[in-house]
This record gives C-alpha cells, sequence and structure tokens, in this order.
C-alpha cells in the first residue's frame, strides 16, 4: 500500500480509536450531555475531576432562615461542585479555561464555563 493511503486510512480511523473522554466539545452539546446526568456518568465520560469542593453552609444560616420566616432552601442536599480544565472549545482554537459541574444529590444541576483561574 502507498504512504498516502496508508496514512489517508489511518486519518480517517483516528476518530473511531478515541475515547469519549478524549473528545473535546462545544458549548451546547456538552450542556445538553451533562445537564441532569450522575457523577458516575460524567467520571466516565471526562475521567476525574482536576478540582472537587463541597459546599458550605454559613454556621448562622439557619437562625438568619428562621428570623426570615423562610424555609431553608435545599435542606439535607449534598452540593458538591467539580472543576475540569480545557474541555469545552468555544472557537476553532480556543477553550475555556475552567469548566465547573454542580451537583446536588448526585444529579448535576448547573454548568459553568469561565477563562478566570
Amino acid at each position: 500500500m502507498q504512504p498516502f493511503k496508508l496514512l489517508s486510512l489511518m486519518a480517517l480511523m483516528m476518530p473511531l480509536t478515541l475515547s469519549a473522554k478524549d473528545l473535546l466539545t462545544e458549548e451546547q452539546p456538552f450542556l445538553q450531555a451533562y445537564s441532569g446526568q450522575s457523577r458516575q456518568f460524567v467520571e466516565e465520560q471526562l475521567g476525574k475531576p482536576v478540582k472537587k469542593e463541597m459546599a458550605v453552609k454559613p454556621h448562622n444560616a439557619d437562625q438568619i432562615l428562621q428570623q426570615q420566616q423562610q424555609a431553608a432552601p435545599g435542606a439535607g442536599e449534598q452540593i458538591e461542585m467539580w472543576y475540569y480544565r480545557g474541555k469545552i472549545q468555544y472557537a476553532p482554537t480556543k477553550f475555556f479555561n475552567t469548566a465547573e459541574l454542580t451537583f446536588a444529590n448526585d444529579k448535576c444541576v448547573n454548568i459553568t464555563f469561565a477563562n478566570k483561574k
């Protein structure tokens, strides 16, 4: 087989050999693919995040809500934020520095893209 044909064949097969987590994606397909998904699904597709954070309720939040006679929104929910770097493409050669996925009780409820470090 000629080298040119071999290279062409390899170039055509390359996308088939990449796993889902190696593929970079654009904003809208990313939002559609991961909104409402579980932590397990996201980790299987994107790999481990570069950073994880747990939401922390301020120490006097319950007192303030009681004084204002408001129910505690999201009471009992476990909130966790996962951060990924360089996964989301917004222009042909540009990627957001950070994607933040917020999980509430194991479902992705919010996705934020940012270029700040």
